[in-house]
């Protein structure tokens, strides 16, 4: 589609009729910081809560399949009662993801039909939002804008590419058409950008085609930044996860997978965040036996870098930290290393006492760590693959509720 049509599609949008004049938010009304920490309501906020990461997802899908996110829809009354759940907990707030997953956005923001789906499925989610008072940080999946004409790589690294351009005229839109909305708390660029950086791609082979450098996506989350800040500065802007790869400056550095030292984990912090538009540094804190992500020791031995750590890093950036993803996953029991190593881990959720011995940990060291924001990976994923997977980490009050109340 021309990009004259684009523009002219964000301009039919409803946002800030002139009909009817939305009352103006203020800092109070969304996510801020005060002297390091976050506020909400006028008030320091932390919380721990949930990623519902298919709230959009599975709205748009019953679109797709030509049913009406009416009252009735089931999908619909899904949503409704996992926002009422967490609401009637004390949660504020959760964390989202507002584009259809996957590669090719710039074609399918730029197909009117496909667009007015994905657009009717953000006035929904936005709306049961608004209902239960749950405010939502908002992944606008902006490194997902790529196609087969134009890799990753030009969309980080080429300011002028058509596929930027077009990402610019869907934040226009986006951010126009629910900035007065009190359920948008925090902007996000994407989704792990980061892991994308420097890794190799085999020559011959099939693929992406060649992936950014670490100072490429640095760039990248910059310039979205800036651009959201620009057309809203109320809001923060976080960066989207997840922790460096292990190897992260290694591989930057073109040395290969060898594994960080501490020191070279905070220079992919400081490239990645000092004197960029970045507000909040994400990260996503996963972990399973181990008490961290494994690294490189000064003396030549494992090191492991948990939440002390990367709060120092930030603190040295000058910055907040949140986790946008956290958990610890169930095992499957036919991981017969796993088990002889690590027996009295848990291969379901269902069992409850020996995954609380192991979750409730990780929660103590989010508290004792003092970061301020996290959301666990999953409340309520209504995925076909989720359903019924015992290795799946979602949870609800109905079937899991001493692991939500924890």
């Amino acid at each position: 589609m021309p990009l004259l049509l684009v523009a002219a599609m964000c301009a039919s949008c409803p946002a800030d009729s002139a009909d009817t004049p939305p009352s103006p938010l203020a800092a109070r009304d969304v996510l801020s910081l005060k002297d390091g920490h976050f506020q909400l309501d006028g008030r320091r906020f932390a919380e721990i809560s949930f990623n519902k990461f298919d709230l959009m997802w599975s709205l748009h899908q019953e679109l797709e399949a030509g049913r009406a996110l009416d009252d009735d829809n089931p999908v619909v009354k899904a949503q409704d009662k996992a926002l009422a759940n967490l609401k009637s907990l004390g949660f504020r707030s959760i964390r989202f993801f507002a584009f259809p997953w996957g590669n090719g956005a710039a074609a399918k923001y730029s197909d009117e039909t496909a667009r007015r789906r994905i657009f009717a499925a953000l006035d929904k989610a936005v709306s049961l939002s608004e209902k239960h008072g749950v405010g939502l940080v908002w992944s606008l999946c902006a490194g997902s804008f790529v196609d087969d004409g134009e890799n990753l790589k030009e969309l980080c690294a080429n300011r002028g590419s058509r596929n930027r351009r077009i990402l610019e005229a869907y934040l226009d839109e986006v951010i126009a058409r629910y900035r007065q909305s009190p359920a948008v708390l925090m902007w996000e660029v994407h989704n792990e950008l980061t892991l994308e950086a420097d890794l190799p791609v085999p020559e011959g082979q099939p693929g992406p085609g060649p992936h950014p450098t670490l100072a490429e996506v640095a760039r990248f989350h910059d310039d979205v930044a800036r651009f959201i800040k620009q057309r809203d500065p109320l809001r923060l802007v976080n960066n989207g996860g997840s922790v460096p790869r292990e190897f992260q400056w290694n591989l930057y550095q073109g040395r290969g997978w060898k594994r960080d030292t501490i020191e070279e984990q905070f220079l992919c912090f400081d490239l990645l965040f000092r004197d960029k538009a970045i507000d909040v540094i994400d990260i996503h804190y996963y972990l399973q036996q181990h008490p961290g992500i494994r690294i490189a020791g000064d003396d030549g031995r494992d090191r492991w870098i948990g939440l002390a750590d990367y709060m120092r890093m930030a603190k040295r950036v000058g910055k907040p930290l949140m986790i946008g993803e956290t958990g610890r996953a169930p095992v499957s029991s036919d991981n017969h290393g796993f088990w002889q190593e690590t027996p009295d881990y848990f291969p379901s959720l269902a069992n409850t006492g020996s995954a609380l011995r192991w979750i409730q940990p990780l929660l103590d060291e989010i508290v004792a760590s003092e970061v301020q924001l996290s959301y666990w990976w999953t409340y309520q994923s209504d995925r076909a693959m989720d359903v019924g997977d015992p290795l799946g980490f979602h949870v609800t009050i109905e079937k899991n509720p001493e692991i939500v109340r924890a």
